[in-house]
Parts: structure tokens; sequence; C-alpha cells
């Protein structure tokens, strides 16, 4: 390894460990309590449709930057990719991003994240109707990726963060970095990734709020003789009780260790077909409607490959409340 790339990289790790030192007040904190949800929404139906956030998925490419920086190794220029997300009631997101390939080592990226939530009434605190409502959630993103060693990437992204709800503004910046390890004569994958590490800039009433750090681990694996490819993450690992909205105390420590689990499974039907399944209990203990069987938490989907484009498609169900549909699109342009 080179002395230039070798110094790139300890100024990467030194970056992220200063940060993580600085923000370690949060780590006592639930992310029920947090600023900015719309960053932990999954930024593609690939990852979606196998339970959400992983860090260490097989097949992950530049597209899933926000999840894990590192995925960004091996991109090429020209890389682009979208999706856009139904969002629950009137509620619709959106993800553009792209990526540059600078040498054999490394790679740079950028994107777009935006939620918009449709049309809303303003009233006072009288029921009079004022007009509409303004409310939109942004983020613009920057990253760079290397590959530091055989089969291993490092990645880091930094992050403008703006929310917008009527004349209450608040604006942030955070960072996130991974690793990522891809044997693929082993069929196996392994990622780590510290996400949304910042601070508020300006605050929407004078009081500051945590930002949704999460500390996630993850592996890929193709058991041998078996179909799938098994995906499993440990994410939150900062947050140690993942009590649900209106629980009192903390589930026990079974029930707690599931609700840190995503689980999901991909076949290659063909090399144009893909099929995949995924779940997320958390998500299930948070929407379930009754003890009978819920499909709240569970995900599906599909990858298809049309000539030099690759459409994937997921649904999330979130019970009687509906579910998530979310369309991606990548091509190299």
């Amino acid at each position: 390894m080179s002395i230039h790339k070798t110094y790139s990289l300890r100024v990467l790790l030194l970056s992220l460990i200063l940060i993580f030192c600085q923000q370690g007040f949060v780590l006592g904190q639930s992310n029920n309590s947090t600023i900015f949800r719309f960053l932990d929404v999954t930024p593609s139906a690939q990852a979606a449709a196998i339970g959400g956030n992983h860090p260490g998925i097989y097949a992950a490419d530049y597209s899933l930057m926000h999840l894990n920086p590192a995925y960004l190794g091996g991109s090429q220029t020209g890389d682009v990719s979208a999706t856009f997300v139904n969002y629950l009631a009137d509620a619709r997101m959106g993800f553009l991003n792209s990526a540059w390939k600078l040498d054999n080592k490394q790679r740079i990226g950028a994107g777009i994240r935006f939620l918009s939530y449709g049309d809303l009434d303003h009233f006072d605190e009288d029921g009079n109707k004022l007009g509409d409502l303004n409310a939109i959630d942004l983020a613009l993103t920057g990253a760079y990726a290397i590959n530091f060693a055989p089969k291993w990437n490092a990645g880091a992204t930094f992050d403008l963060i703006h929310s917008s709800y009527l004349e209450y503004r608040s604006n942030a910046v955070a960072v996130s970095g991974g690793l990522y390890y891809k044997n693929s004569d082993e069929d196996f994958s392994f990622g780590i990734s510290i996400r949304n590490l910042g601070t508020q800039i300006s605050t929407f009433d004078d009081t500051r709020e945590p930002m949704p750090l999460d500390i996630s681990a993850g592996i890929t694996k193709k058991p041998e003789g078996f179909p799938a490819k098994i995906s499993v993450t440990l994410r939150r690992l900062n947050d140690w009780d993942m009590r649900s909205v209106g629980e009192d105390s903390r589930p026990d420590i079974v029930q707690n260790i599931l609700r840190h689990v995503l689980i999901g499974g991909e076949v290659d039907m063909s090399s144009n077909f893909r099929l995949r399944i995924g779940y997320n209990h958390y998500l299930h203990e948070l929407n379930k409607v009754n003890e009978n069987f819920d499909f709240a938490g569970y995900a599906a989907g599909v990858g298809i490959t049309i000539k030099d484009f690759i459409v994937d498609i997921s649904r999330h169900s979130y019970s009687e409340s509906g579910g998530i549909v979310q369309i991606s699109i990548k091509t190299e342009l």
C-alpha cells in the first residue's frame, strides 16, 4: 500500500474516532427521541426487501452508501441510482445517488435525500384554517471510499441536513463511516457502520436534540448447498434499551435482543431475476395490532435486470397502517 493511501486511511479512521468521542454523550439516549428521523429510512428497495439497514450486504453498491459508506468502493464513473418511496399517508421520499472512480482504489460519491409530507392544512389554536403547511426534510451527501487491502473497503460520508416545518427550521451536519469485507470465493461479506454522528447548527426552539446515531454490524452468507444468501444484522448497538412506543419498562433480554436484529434472504432465480424477503422484529413490535399472526415488520421484493438497468421493488408491511412501497433504478451513464 502506498504512503499516500495509508495516510488517507489513517486520517479517515482518526476523524471517525474523534467525532465518536465528542458525541459519546448520545450513547445513553434512546433513538425514540432523536431528530431528523428521515435519515433512518432505508435508501434502496434492494435493502428494504431484506429487512432494512444492513451494513454487510453481499451484492451492495454505491446506491446504499447511506447505510455503509464503504459500499461505494467498486463503483464506476457514471453510476447513477434513483429511489422513490411511497411513504405512509401523503408523504413521499426520494433518493438520488451517483459515483465516480478516481483510480483503481478510490471512489467518490454524492447523494440527495428528501422527504415531502404532502398537503397539510395549517390551523391556529382556535381551529381556524390559516392555509397550507409546508414541511420538508433534506440531506445532501458527499462520500469517499478506498480499497485499502484485498477484499477490504473503508468509507466515509459528510451530510448537510435541513428540516423546515412552517416557520420552524433546523440545520445540522453529520458524518458516517464504515468498513466492508467481501470474499467472493466463500460467498461471504461483513460490514460495520457508524451512521449519523453529528450535531445541530440551528435548532427548532433553542432546544438541542440528539441525532439518530446508529452503530450496526452485519454479515451475509450463502451456506453451501443452500439456494439463498442470508443477511443478519445487529443494529443500534449504541442503544440497548429498545422499548416500543408506550412501554414503561425495558423488555426482557430475549425480546430486547430480537429488536436489534434484522434478517433477510435473497435467491437468484436467474441472472436477471432475484427474489427477496426480510423481517424487522422491532418494526413488528411497533406496528402489530393484536396477538395473532401479523405481517407487520415483514418485507418482500424483487430485483430485475433489463439490459443496462437494474430495477428493484419492495414492500414493507406496517400492518393495518398499510405498507411502504419502494422502487429503485440503477444504471451506468
